[in-house]
């Protein structure tokens, strides 16, 4: 399809920081048409988020190409998250020029809640028992006396050396 080389690498390159740019614009104009002041989003390889802060609630709208996999949606990146959220959030923008809800109505089970680590009511406590198999293969016991110390061992050895070879 493509005959000029040059023309083909300028094209590739541009392609995705365009689509980048272009789904950014369609968020922020509309967040903005939904009258939403302070908003923060982000987008990986794998998934997307848009927070945003409406009459003193904060909100997290999420999502992830994993999420998409269930539903049987084939995304290839958080991009294309990023992209399928911003449409929704187009399409909700028209249900509410209609006229048919308010935006109150629609963001009230997405509120965010506190990020407050969660510790469980009980801790379960781990015992493990060891079952002895009795005198292993090979196992040598050795008796210690319990008055047995280092200046006594050290007495007994010094005396006998050992021989050296040259």
């Amino acid at each position: 399809m493509f005959k000029n080389r040059l023309f083909k690498n300028v094209l590739f390159r541009w392609m995705p920081h365009k689509e980048q740019s272009i789904c950014e614009k369609r968020l922020i104009k509309v967040v903005k048409r939904l009258k939403v002041e302070n908003f923060n989003f982000n987008w990986d390889r794998n998934s997307c988020f848009v927070e945003f802060t409406y009459q003193g609630e904060s909100y997290r709208l999420e999502h992830s190409v994993d999420k998409a996999k269930e539903k049987g949606i084939i995304l290839r990146n958080g991009l294309d998250c990023l992209n399928e959220l911003t449409q929704s959030l187009e399409d909700l923008g028209l249900i509410i020029d209609r006229g048919m809800y308010d935006f109150d109505t629609w963001i009230a089970g997405m509120r965010q809640s506190p990020s407050v680590e969660e510790t469980p009511e009980v801790q379960d406590e781990l015992q493990f028992k060891y079952k002895t198999l009795g005198k292993q293969a090979g196992e040598e016991t050795i008796a210690l006396k319990p008055e047995t110390s280092f200046k006594k061992f050290d007495e007994n050895h010094t005396s006998s050396k050992r021989t050296q070879i040259k």
